[in-house]
């Protein structure tokens, strides 16, 4: 082989040894998660795996890290000499269940509620193997569905639109929502629409009378709610009621007042009547003794 075609090569393995000295730490620190999602009912405990692998030895001042994203403290904190922190509201509900010397540090959280759902970081920080390395998990804590509250939107009169509710306060993962009626013989019948937490029933009329159902389901459980939708016919404006209420009383009062007038006159007219009678009556009562008064004067002269 030629002499400038060797020395081509040797430089060439001696690049290629340079590389591999940079792309390979001596100390190379790995963190893993072996499951990336964990599933827990509420009240029950959950377990979070971690595992991390080093050549170079644990010092006092190294330590492990949990924290849950967009949490501000962590979770919990052990240094390798020991020395166990925790935060907020963790306090006796964590526990690290491996060893952690050996590289497992796996924690418990008891009876887990909504609050700790969320993603958790485990991460651990070697000072003779930097830098700090991390592992992501996801816990979800699983609720049944609350008993939804089922509400009727909107008057049930003829040629109306009306929206049916349903909803359940709680529930994780979030509940599918289904709905089924049945008319007032207790018949079932098809609907426009089936699923949501809202369905519209557009001019309804005597035949969208009846029951409805809404059902709200997840992986944990299914809770179901129902109502009764009686269709009237369109009642009469309240102003309306008032106005023919005011009228008639004020037309019962002008009655009242006209009979009253009527009465008052019709009593005027006979005390008249008696009172002209009496004087056309008293005079000829009183003539003959007139007559005999003058009938005496004569005999007297």
């Amino acid at each position: 082989m030629p002499a400038p075609v060797l020395a081509d090569l040797r430089l060439l393995f001696a690049s290629l040894a340079a590389d591999r000295s940079v792309l390979v730490p001596a100390h190379a620190l790995i963190v893993e998660a072996p499951e990336k999602q964990i599933r827990v009912a509420r009240g029950r405990n959950a377990t979070l795996r971690c595992n991390f692998k080093t050549n170079s030895a644990a010092d006092r001042g190294d330590l492990v890290v949990w924290k849950k994203i967009n949490s501000k403290v962590d979770a919990v904190s052990r240094y390798f000499d020991g020395l166990v922190q925790y935060g907020e509201g963790y306090d006796h509900r964590i526990q690290f269940i491996g060893d952690v010397d050996s590289g497992d540090i796996s924690i418990t959280i008891g009876a887990v509620t909504m609050e700790d759902n969320g993603t958790y970081v485990c991460s651990v920080r070697l000072r003779d193997d930097p830098p700090r390395t991390s592992a992501l998990q996801d816990l979800f804590v699983l609720v049944a569905p609350s008993k939804p509250e089922c509400k009727i939107l909107g008057t049930p009169e003829y040629g109306q639109t009306i929206n049916l509710t349903c909803a359940s306060h709680e529930g994780s993962p979030t509940p599918r929502y289904t709905w089924k009626s049945f008319n007032m013989q207790n018949e079932p019948r098809l609907l426009p629409y089936t699923e949501g937490q809202q369905i519209t029933l557009k001019n309804i009329s005597a035949d969208t009378s009846g029951f409805y159902i809404c059902t709200a389901t997840n992986i944990v459980g299914t809770e179901f709610c129902n109502m009764t939708v009686s269709v009237v016919p369109p009642s009469m404006n309240i102003a309306l009621y008032a106005g023919i209420i005011v009228g008639v009383v004020a037309a019962i009062v002008v009655i009242g007042i006209i009979a009253y007038c009527c009465c008052c006159r019709q009593n005027k007219d006979t005390d008249y009547e008696m009172t002209v009678q009496e004087d056309r009556n008293e005079p000829s009562r009183q003539m003959p003794a007139r007559h005999e008064s003058i009938g005496e004067d004569v005999e007297n002269a």
